[in-house]
């Protein structure tokens, strides 16, 4: 598993990230744990809880969400952005690593999204991630999670993307240049960032990788089982349809067992 992402990184998180429907994500997880639960839901582990966004949200629908993130100065923003936030009393951040956290106790659910498991690039991370998740489900607690479709990068590949994004603050240039080892199952994502702090015209540069793997709805199914899960969907991210090949985001929802 790489790192996590710089400080610079994460000073521009949000603003490359600014246009994901972050409002219509909630509801469409909401609605699948929801379903998938034999109670009502009261509570949430929010797995690679990032800057906070998605953890707000569920809380606005009367979740208590306990977030974490493997990188520090994602949880440090986090709780900085909660500040004066009608929901703050109902999220809590710590920094922990998916493979390895403890928290004393259980949740009614757990999702991790924005691909954190294609984040696990090997078998052994992401065989300890999900061990992880399940020691803090009890029986019958939904999990989903979102992540690459594999049908999707074998038919179309990989691309070069340009991203420029402008606040008050910033002006940023991301370029992207991915790189496909076809043999792991993996992309080796390039970001190389370009970002101008408007206040004091300091330029920033820096580069770097993350790499993401992708995957086959099969392999997941099989590892979900071998660690207390059973498989309940397959589907394309955001819609009612199964996953397609022209799409890369997909996700799946399993409960404890």
């Amino acid at each position: 598993m790489s790192g996590t992402f710089s400080q610079e990184y994460v000073a521009v998180y949000d603003l490359l990230y600014g246009a994901k429907d972050y409002v219509s994500e909630v509801d469409f997880v909401l609605a699948r744990l929801n379903k998938a639960s034999s109670v009502p839901l009261n509570n949430l582990l929010d797995i690679g809880s990032g800057t906070g966004r998605h953890a707000h949200l569920f809380a606005k629908q009367g979740l208590a969400v306990q977030g974490v993130d493997l990188s520090d100065k994602m949880v440090a923003l986090a709780t900085q952005r909660s500040t004066g936030l009608p929901t703050a009393s109902s999220v809590q951040f710590m920094q922990g690593d998916v493979r390895s956290f403890r928290l004393l106790r259980a949740f009614d659910a757990a999702a991790a999204l924005f691909h954190v498991l294609s984040y696990m690039t090997v078998n052994d991370d992401l065989d300890a991630a999900l061990r992880q998740i399940r020691r803090h489900l009890p029986k019958g607690a939904p999990f989903l999670f979102d992540y690459w479709y594999a049908e999707a990068i074998r038919r179309d590949g990989v691309a070069r993307r340009e991203r420029e994004v402008e606040s008050d603050a910033w002006h940023v240039h991301r370029l992207t240049e991915p790189v496909l080892e076809a043999k792991n199952d993996l992309v080796r994502v390039n970001f190389h960032v370009t970002a101008t702090d408007k206040k004091t015209g300091t330029i920033h540069r820096w580069q770097e990788e993350h790499p993401m793997r992708y995957f086959d709805p099969a392999f997941l199914e099989e590892k979900l089982s071998v660690h207390g899960f059973k498989t309940i969907a397959h589907g394309e991210w955001l819609t009612k349809g199964p996953p397609q090949a022209g799409e890369l985001g997909a996700y799946v929802l399993a409960v404890a067992i």
